[in-house]
């Protein structure tokens, strides 16, 4: 599944990981690692329902957005 729109999603959940203002635990990175991980394998997969692909960009979505909350919260 070929999508330019993968490319900067993946940028981004780099740039949150490389920023040295985040001071991310062992295990969010671990799931950001992950959701970059996962995205990649999106790319190189050629048969995927739209439900599968659903699937996984809903989790990345929701782990991200729980990262970013619990940092604004400290």
């Amino acid at each position: 599944m070929k999508s330019k729109q993968i490319d900067p999603c993946i940028d981004q959940l780099k740039a949150i990981l490389g920023d040295a203002n985040n001071e991310l635990t062992s295990k969010q990175r671990s799931k950001l690692k992950k959701g970059i991980d996962d995205l990649k394998r999106l790319q190189r997969e050629t048969k995927l329902t739209q439900k599968e692909v659903f699937a996984v960009v809903s989790r990345i979505a929701r782990e991200v957005f729980e990262i970013l909350k619990s940092g604004q919260s400290e």
